[in-house]
Parts: C-alpha cells; structure tokens; sequence
C-alpha cells in the first residue's frame, strides 16, 4: 500500500471552511450546498449502510471527498479500520481535517486517484466559482461533460494496492472511473465482501458488461436510484447515475 502521502497544497485552498454539527462529528466544508446535499444521500437516506458481522470491519472508502462517507462508516461500525482515498488536494486537506477533529482512529488517508495502473493522470475538477468538487474527472468537464473543469496532476494507484487483507465493503465513487478500475483488479475481489458503487453512464464503461463480469466472480448484483431498487430495469439501456450494490452469493 502506497505510504501516507500529502498532496501539494494548491492555492484554491485558501478558502473559507465552515463547520456543522452532524451526530457526534463536527464536519469542515467549503460549499453549503454541496455539503447538506451529500449529507441527505449519506446520513439521512443512509445509501451506504450496510451489515457485517465483523464488529472492525476492513471499508476502502474511495472517492472519499471530505470524509461524509467515513465518518458515516465510523459511526456504523466505531471499530472499523478505513483506508480513505481522495485525488483532489484541496479537498484532501479538508478530508484531513475532519479525522483529526474528531479523532477517528484506524483511519489511513491517501492523497491520490484509482487508476488502471500506478503512476500519473490528469484529473478535471470544477473551475467556476461554485467548486462543485465531488465531481472531480478524468474525463473534461465531468461525466456529463458539462462542467467548466480545468486539469491538475494526481498521483494513481490501482485498486489491488490497496486489497490487502479481506474487505468488508468497497465503496467506489470515482465518477465515471469504476468499470476500467474494477477490470484492471478484478483477480483482487475474491477479497471483497461487498461493494456500494455509484456507476456513471459515460461511454467509457458499460454497466451490463460491468455487471457481468462481477456476477462472473461470484457477486450477486442489485440496482437502484435516488434510494429506490430498480427491479423492472433494462441494464443495456442504463443512464445517468445508479447505485449498485453486489455482494457475495454466500453472504
């Protein structure tokens, strides 16, 4: 697993944080807007929550942005040992923050992207004033490709690096990235429990080809959006964001 690594701290952070009150955490944000509509999908409709038996459970939170996810994982599971992985600087250092503040223990911070290999990309964040950045891309102007987005370098690493023991949950939320990342690591998820994916309808990935290829590795697959499974749903003809959850058949 790649070392502790901080990003370069770019002149967009000097911003002004504000803070809230969020259960037992105080969380740090840049944007209201985006902070509470992350807060309703993660804390109020609870679209990360999941059961294991394992009271120190193993989460990869990918595409962890300023830490809603793992402090939402940490207060399912206070034990659980996170690996929290976040391209964008800037918000990496909010990330940082927010488990320092409120003392999250067993929590590794990594400053850098999934990828197909390790190495270095260009990853397009949002350049208008509204810093929307939870839609960070390697794809310009985002998966919709209607943002104003301008490139900076991150540092990749492919999801096997970081499998080092047996997962409990993998979340991906990686915007657009998930299916050449999952494809480029797929010998590593027989030591995956679970994965929460947010999947993108962008032309680099097919959601029926994804699908199948973890069906072929033992997964059984379940879709829904906007907090409602999708049961009648033709996956060949998939668009916009979906939530897919797969798990173990044993499980």
């Amino acid at each position: 697993m790649p070392s502790f690594f901080y990003g370069i701290l770019p002149t967009t952070m000097n911003i002004k944080l504000e803070s809230a009150k969020l259960k037992n955490f105080t969380v740090f944000h840049h944007n209201s807007e985006e902070y509470h509509h992350l807060k309703r999908e993660v804390f109020s409709h609870d679209e990360y929550y999941f059961e294991t038996d394992n009271p120190t459970p193993f989460i990869i939170d990918a595409g962890a942005h300023i830490g809603l996810t793992t402090l939402y994982f940490k207060s399912l599971y206070p034990q659980a040992k996170i690996v929290a992985i976040e391209p964008n600087p800037t918000l990496f250092k909010i990330l940082e923050k927010n488990v320092f503040e409120n003392q999250l223990d067993d929590v590794t911070l990594i400053n850098g992207a999934l990828a197909e290999t390790a190495g270095t990309a260009e990853l397009f964040v949002d350049s208008t004033k509204n810093k929307w950045w939870s839609t960070g891309s390697f794809i310009k102007g985002a998966w919709t490709k209607q943002q104003e987005s301008i490139p900076i370098e991150v540092e990749t690493w492919p999801l096997s690096e970081f499998i080092t023991q047996p997962v409990d949950l993998l979340k991906i939320d990686i915007e657009g990235a998930e299916q050449k990342v999952l494809e480029a690591s797929i010998d590593s998820l027989s030591m995956v429990s679970q994965i929460m994916m947010e999947y993108h309808s962008v032309k680099q990935q097919n959601l029926f080809d994804l699908s199948e290829l973890l069906k072929q590795h033992g997964f059984k697959v379940e879709y829904s959006r906007d907090g409602k499974e999708l049961i009648k749903f033709n996956i060949k003809q998939s668009k916009g964001l979906i939530d897919v959850h797969a798990w173990r058949k044993e499980k």
